[in-house]
């Protein structure tokens, strides 16, 4: 029987909160917690527990009723309808990430969409922020019946993780990883070109006249793409002669080891911990960077802030630079030069791979790289002469 503390929607989410609830009747219908003749809470009950309009509900249950999982009878109420033996015709891709914290994201999933919808299939939108959540939305579509899986999977997969997807694959269900892949599992693979990504701001920050550069990261080991990013930054600077750093790495304020997400979401929250743990790093390093490169944007807007606390000027004393793009990066009170990721061709290429596994294309696993794009823009520029340490000019 439906109930209303069957219904749980996540406001904080870039998913839409009508895709987040038809999504949510559609594992509840397909799963068979609801069988077919149930009735459900009516439009106001749900708007009013789930604190959302009417109007957004009554999208959810016309897009549920198309899908044909449930009928609605005026002056009677809304109630299932789904047979289970059309099970085999449901044509559902599943999407799981791990969260939505920039517009990468907000696009990606837009032109998987996109793609996956003009071949004729529907697309199921699913949150996980952690390794449980993950195994649980993973299972769950199995249960709806999926038909092919794109997933950007969260670091450090756990052994249950890679059961789930071992069983995905045992069940011919093609998977497609994004930004990074599990080891152990053979599946398509597409991300960004990091590498490249990464060495493109390197020679850039040379060619302006850079020796001294800098190179800070999270906190997080065996990540792919930000061991790739590393990996440029390094390559860059022995292919030019100039010394490398040993990278400078970032604790989180919760967990000293990083999750991936934390960067973004302590951005606000613990943003003074991590501008005054970036001061204390940078106060060590000799001689002083003029530059300093940074995995992401949201740890470079920290180190823009630490460099200023510290009375410095950026560019002018020290350049910053990130990697990402996210849409703050444009906006800042000096705009950040970064390396743009293409979020639209990296879904595209993740929805062919699968639709191609779908039609029985076989063969070993296809990684795609796609490639990246300078963004040049006012937080880097050619050094100045500056003295050789951090400590050295606050003594005079």
């Amino acid at each position: 029987m439906a109930k209303l503390s069957d219904f749980k929607l996540n406001h904080n989410s870039y998913i839409s909160l009508h895709v987040q609830l038809h999504n949510l009747l559609r594992h509840l219908i397909v799963s068979g917690k609801w069988k077919n003749g149930d009735r459900l809470p009516s439009e106001p009950q749900l708007a009013e527990h789930l604190k959302i309009s009417r109007t957004t509900v009554r999208i959810a249950l016309q897009s549920a009723e198309v899908e044909g999982l449930i009928k609605r009878a005026v002056g009677r109420g809304t109630f299932v309808s789904y047979d289970p033996d059309s099970r085999a015709n449901t044509r559902l891709i599943g999407y799981v990430t791990r969260n939505f914290h920039n517009n990468i994201h907000r696009v990606l999933l837009s032109s998987v969409e996109t793609e996956l919808r003009s071949a004729g299939y529907r697309v199921v939108f699913s949150n996980a922020t952690n390794n449980d959540e993950e195994v649980v939305v993973l299972k769950q579509l199995l249960e709806d019946g999926i038909m092919g899986l794109i997933v950007w999977p969260n670091a450090n997969p756990t052994n249950a993780q890679r059961e789930v997807f071992q069983q995905l694959q045992t069940m011919g269900i093609p998977i497609v990883f994004v930004d990074r892949f599990v080891r152990g599992i053979e599946a398509d693979y597409v991300a960004s070109d990091n590498y490249g990504g990464s060495a493109d701001l390197i020679n850039h920050l040379i060619e302006l006249g850079h020796k001294r550069i800098l190179y800070l990261r999270s906190n997080i080991s065996d990540l792919f793409p930000v061991d790739e990013r590393q990996r440029g930054y390094e390559d860059s600077l022995t292919a030019h002669g100039l010394p490398v750093y040993p990278p400078v790495r970032i604790n989180s304020p919760r967990d000293i080891v990083f999750h991936e997400t934390d960067i973004h979401d302590l951005l606000d929250d613990s943003s003074t911990d991590l501008i005054d743990q970036v001061i204390s790093l940078l106060e060590d390093v000799f001689p002083r960077p003029t530059a300093i490169a940074c995995v992401n944007d949201a740890l470079a807007i920290l180190t823009v802030r630490a460099v200023q606390q510290m009375g410095l000027i950026v560019p002018d004393d020290i350049s910053v630079v990130g990697f990402d793009d996210i849409s703050l990066a444009a906006y800042m009170s000096i705009p950040l030069t970064t390396t743009r990721q293409d979020a639209h061709e990296i879904g595209r290429l993740a929805a062919q791979l699968l639709l191609d596994r779908l039609d029985a294309v076989n063969g070993p696993p296809r990684h795609e790289v796609v490639p990246t794009r300078l963004q040049i823009r006012s937080s880097s520029s050619t050094p100045i002469s500056l003295p050789n340490s951090f400590s050295q000019e606050s003594q005079d």
